[in-house]
């Protein structure tokens, strides 16, 4: 049976179903989104459906990469609508988390399905085959769990639970429409209370926050001490909970506990009674205004946030917890080696953190059999689910590695509470023979019939411990996927500098790889780019710029500017500024087409590489921008000459009247640079036209190089075929100094109502001068290299100035721009 998914339903319209129709909408799906009829409803039978959709459109963070597209999203109510839903490729149900309501549900709504109607329940932990007990043969074959992580839009992890009669042909097409539609990572567990992330993650919150109560750490030295120290985000333990909702936590919680009589750790899920507590009096973390933390307003308008005393249930100001442990392993980059500076540590903190990563990955090496059916499938699920560096058994092969750290790990554990302090066994095996009968039999087992790790292998030949037949197997890669790491370590890279690599990717493709921090650019980026485009053309198809890292390029070497302008090096300042913007140019109009694959920060210059590219294949979640002015100056590689000819100031438009006369670009222009605006995804960035329309967008960013690769192929065989050669030179028509008014106009008000500052005054009179041209006539065309010495000029005298610089040094020291 051939599935498809052309238009859904969502059934409930709370937090979840909204944003889970609202993603839906993101990749171009229409849905229909339904809850109950309100008592009260009089005409109004939508409204609770209306109320989730709006709520859902005023999220933060955004539930919609535009908010445009919930244009796609139609309101109903499950009275008047449930036929028309029944009708849906594909229903969604996220109703009340009771085994009741969503029977009830299914109930009226399996009379009304379609012969191939697929049919999901969002659960967050109810057992699949409880949720289908007493359903027809068809109705189970075209149902399974889908669990998403909250929110939506941003948590990879999805995880797929069939019923035991699920057509095995649905899982497989849900698996592949998930990743490469939806964007996720896919992860199977078995169908067994709360799944695997949930399982192990509420797991590890629990005997946390037991044994802060026990020991008397307060929330914010817990979350100081099991943060990015310890491989987790910023938000950690206490945080983490507020924002998925402690009710929602609780419930998992009691879920386990009954669902799970045999969990050898049972007890640990019987909620403490200050969670339940919070829960009681409302107290549910971010969706109820307070938790473990809680926000306040200030007098002045400025916000303070508490923390809740564990003891006394009080709010207290925010601790500034210091731990020399996790001082030390602060500015260390490889998060193994930051875990381990902290576990090797002799102070409170080191001690919470043996605690607890002794608690987590001893119950995630008893439970992964019965759970999930690798540990592949737990380590993506924890860190897809909960945005963790290292999943369980990846934490198990940094303690294999180290014996002696891994033995006062173990000894923090109840298990090993009566094993006096000693040395520790010399090596796995004597660790095993002497305590065996402690350890999970899953580590005893990869100590003893393994190698002593639970993955091995180099990059590119990477195998896992497969628990199942007790042997090392391939580590699964999804299709089609290319990884720069691996092309690297199979001797791919044809030239390298300290800043960028250029990579054979096969089939006449080269990608430029930048390596930097946060791959800020460089003279040797520039240089790597230069090469690649005067050798491509003679030897390679075509050329990607790309990276596997999480950022795609932060913009210029912002150091190197404040140290040049501050020694007085202009001239070596205006050759790298010049330098940047003559490659900018060569990939604009190279003979090969040149695809660009930005993800995540692409700031600035970043910005500007993929400007000039013949195509962009960004990932959905790249948030970009031309953001100067935050260090008091204006982009100086190109962006405004291309934010111009985009919004209409190319001669054949203003020629042709389609572009609102030659006043509209330029005033559009200067709003979204003035204002530092990033777009927050890239079918936003489509709208403020820093991508065209007919640039291309991957959902699924382990995908994000093979699409790229595949739009080089493509355009490669159209310049082959003569169907595809670089654009031809762009001439702009420019206002001139009457536009120039008109916006030094607007920056006055702005300054006389201390909407802007005098510096920014300044940044904005330089930005004006280059979107209307400098000193042209209205009536005669530009050059774009005549924009470019505009930007060039401009760039150079704002590096010269003191406030400048002031805001320069602002950004490298604290990350923020400075209002001075």
């Amino acid at each position: 049976m051939g599935y498809q998914i052309r238009k859904a339903a969502v059934i409930g319209a709370g937090v979840m179903g909204a944003a889970i129709a609202a993603h839906l909408a993101n990749v171009g799906i229409p849905s229909l989104l339904l809850d109950i009829v309100p008592p009260d409803a009089g005409a109004d039978r939508n409204r609770v459906a209306r109320t989730g959709l709006e709520r859902a459109l005023k999220a933060r963070p955004a539930a919609f990469y535009s908010p445009k597209k919930a244009r796609l999203i139609t309101v109903g109510n499950i009275e008047d609508n449930l036929q028309e839903a029944a009708q849906a490729d594909w229903i969604v149900e996220a109703v009340f988390e009771r085994l009741d309501v969503k029977q009830q549900l299914y109930d009226r709504l399996e009379p009304l399905l379609g012969e191939s109607t697929i049919v999901s329940s969002n659960t967050s932990g109810l057992p699949a085959h409880l949720l289908t007990a007493g359903r027809s043969e068809r109705f189970r074959r075209h149902f399974l769990i889908t669990h998403f992580f909250n929110p939506v839009r941003y948590m990879r992890l999805l995880e797929i639970v069939p019923d035991q009669q699920t057509d095995p042909e649905l899982v497989s097409f849900m698996q592949e429409f998930a990743t490469e539609v939806l964007g996720k990572g896919v992860v199977l567990a078995k169908d067994t209370p709360n799944f695997i992330a949930n399982r192990i993650g509420v797991y590890g919150f629990l005997s946390t926050i037991r044994r802060a109560l026990e020991e008397g750490y307060s929330v914010s030295e817990v979350d100081a001490i099991l943060g990015p120290s310890m491989g987790r985000p910023k938000s950690a333990v206490f945080r983490t909970a507020d924002l998925s909702g402690l009710d929602t936590l609780v419930h998992v919680a009691d879920n386990i506990y009954e669902n799970a009589p045999d969990d050898p750790e049972r007890e640990v899920f019987r909620v403490p009674e200050v969670v339940r507590e919070l829960v009681r009096r409302g107290w549910l973390g971010e969706k109820s205004g307070q938790g473990f933390y809680k926000r306040i307003k200030n007098p002045g308008g400025e916000s303070t946030i508490l923390e809740l005393n564990l003891q006394t249930l009080e709010y207290q100001p925010q601790q500034k917890p210091r731990f020399e442990s996790i001082g030390a392993a602060r500015n260390i980059d490889d998060p193994a080696e930051r875990m381990l500076t902290v576990l090797n540590g002799n102070d409170r903190a080191a001690q919470l953190a043996r605690e607890t990563l002794a608690d987590s990955l001893i119950y995630a090496a008893q439970l992964a059999p019965e759970i999930a059916d690798s540990i592949v499938a737990v380590d993506q699920a924890m860190r897809w689910g909960f945005n963790f560096d290292l999943g369980s058994f990846e934490g198990w092969d940094i303690l294999l590695a180290h014996p002696e750290t891994l033995y006062r790990v173990l000894r923090a554990h109840p298990s090993f509470k009566d094993v006096s302090e000693e040395q520790a066994p010399a090596t796995l095996s004597a660790l095993v023979e002497k305590h065996g009968s402690r350890l999970p039999e899953l580590v005893s087992q990869v100590i003893t019939q393994g190698e002593g790790c639970f993955y091995s292998g180099p990059i590119g030949q990477r195998r896992y411990f497969d628990f199942r037949s007790g042997s090392y197997q391939p580590l699964p890669q999804l299709g089609g996927s290319i990884s720069l790491s691996v092309a690297k370590a199979q001797s791919k890279v044809i030239r390298e500098n300290g800043s960028a690599s250029l990579i054979d990717l096969g089939d006449g493709i080269v990608c430029v790889e930048f390596h930097t921090k946060m791959n800020a650019i460089d003279q040797d980026i520039i240089e790597m780019l230069h090469y690649a485009v005067e050798e491509g053309q003679k030897q390679y198809r075509a050329i990607v710029i790309a990276n596997d890292a999480p950022d795609f390029s932060a913009g210029a070497n912002l150091f190197l500017m404040l140290v040049g302008a501050r020694n007085g090096q202009w001239e070596m300042l205006e050759q790298a500024v010049n330098s940047f913007q003559q490659v900018n140019m060569l990939l604009k109009y190279s003979p090969i087409p040149v695809v660009v694959a930005p993800t995540g920060r692409t700031l600035g210059g970043g910005c500007e590489i993929v400007m000039h590219s013949s195509h962009v294949r960004a990932h959905a979640e790249t948030y970009i921008g031309l953001v100067e002015v935050g260090a008091g100056l204006i982009p100086g590689g190109g962006g405004v000459k291309e934010l111009l000819l985009r919004h209409g100031a190319r001669l054949e438009d203003q020629q042709s009247r389609s572009a609102g006369g030659p006043f509209a670009a330029p005033r559009r222009v200067f709003e979204i640079v003035a204002m530092a605006t990033v777009a927050t995804s890239a079918v936003e960035a489509q709208e403020y036209r820093f991508l065209r329309k007919s640039d291309s967008i991957t959902t699924n960013r382990d995908l994000l190089l093979r699409d790229a690769k595949a739009d080089a192929l493509r355009l490669a065989e159209a310049r082959e075929a003569g169907r595809w050669q670089p654009p031809q030179p762009a001439m702009l028509l420019l206002p001139g100094p009457g536009g120039r008014l008109v916006l030094e106009q607007q920056i006055d008000n702005m300054l006389l109502t201390g909407k802007i500052t005098e510096h920014d005054a300044v940044i904005g009179r330089h930005l004006a001068r280059i979107v209307t041209g400098g000193n042209t006539s209205p009536l005669t065309p530009l050059t774009e290299q005549q924009v470019l010495d505009l930007e060039r000029e401009a760039f150079l005298s704002l590096c010269g100035m003191e406030k400048t610089q002031e805001r320069m040094q602002a950004i490298l020291m604290t990350g923020k721009p400075l209002r001075n």
